[in-house]
């Protein structure tokens, strides 16, 4: 499993993701700094807002393209082929590769952690509260896209899919909303359907909306409640996507 985990870390410093990756965050940095600056007030928050939201994109988009690139090339390649004719299961493969891609996510989260923390000076209990959150959302979105890259034929498709999956998932709570306020102010009924199926996908679907608040980096109102759900979540939404992917990998044939 070892030999594994460096493989695709070296793979990833072969793919040059980390500079990639951190040119492109030293960039928005700027740009977070030069957009903040222009506010008439709160210039630092804004700053702050800019910049824990573009590293949040950047760092999701970053892991998706990376993971689902790098699997459907391995599997165009023969490399998966080669791995599982060595003694070595299916489902200590797949850990080999998950592994791989929550330390890859740590690797990158950390500099901005660090980044945030030290030109900003947030409250330890928000900053704390945030890396986590979004740590885990770097996992779910990782193991999703394992699971897209192992059912999708296509890099481009597997792609897409994680795209998808972390729109939904993202603005899921705003669509509940706008079908169940108006309707209650209102006193009307006509959107029972559409409120009983939004609420039956987002049962489905983690709430991502509520990961890496930039409020609790300005403000630093970390709630006991908000890290049990944001755990469970974590926690429930990652077995099940790793449970589906080594069932999938199990079944393959080749």
């Amino acid at each position: 499993m070892n030999a594994l985990i460096r493989y695709v870390l070296l793979t990833a410093v072969r793919d040059w993701l980390f500079i990639g990756l951190f040119a492109i965050l030293i960039f928005a940095c700027t740009i977070s700094l030069f957009l903040g600056s222009t506010a008439l007030s709160e210039q630092s928050s804004m700053q702050l807002v800019f910049l824990a939201s573009s590293t949040r994109m950047i760092l999701v988009v970053g892991m998706i393209l990376f993971i689902c690139f790098h699997i459907r090339r391995s599997f165009e390649n023969r490399e998966i082929d080669f791995l599982i004719s060595r003694p070595i299961s299916r489902s200590t493969l797949l850990f080999s590769y998950f592994f791989s891609f929550v330390i890859l996510a740590f690797t990158l989260l950390t500099p901005v952690i660090f980044f945030i923390y030290f030109f900003f000076k947030p409250e330890l209990a928000g900053l704390s509260l945030w890396s986590l959150s979004m740590f885990f959302e770097l996992i779910i979105i990782s193991s999703f896209a394992i699971l897209s890259s192992l059912i999708l034929k296509s890099a481009v498709s597997s792609v897409l899919g994680c795209f998808s999956f972390y729109i939904i998932s993202r603005i899921m709570g705003f669509a509940v909303s706008t079908i169940i306020i108006p309707a209650k102010l209102n006193h009307v009924n006509f959107n029972v359907a559409i409120e009983m199926s939004l609420k039956a996908l987002s049962s489905l679907l983690p709430r991502l909306d509520q990961f890496a608040q930039s409020k609790w980096l300005i403000y630093g109102n970390a709630d006991t409640s908000i890290f049990t759900l944001i755990t469970s979540q974590s926690v429930i939404y990652i077995s099940l996507i790793l449970l589906m992917s080594v069932i999938d990998f199990n079944k393959k044939q080749f």
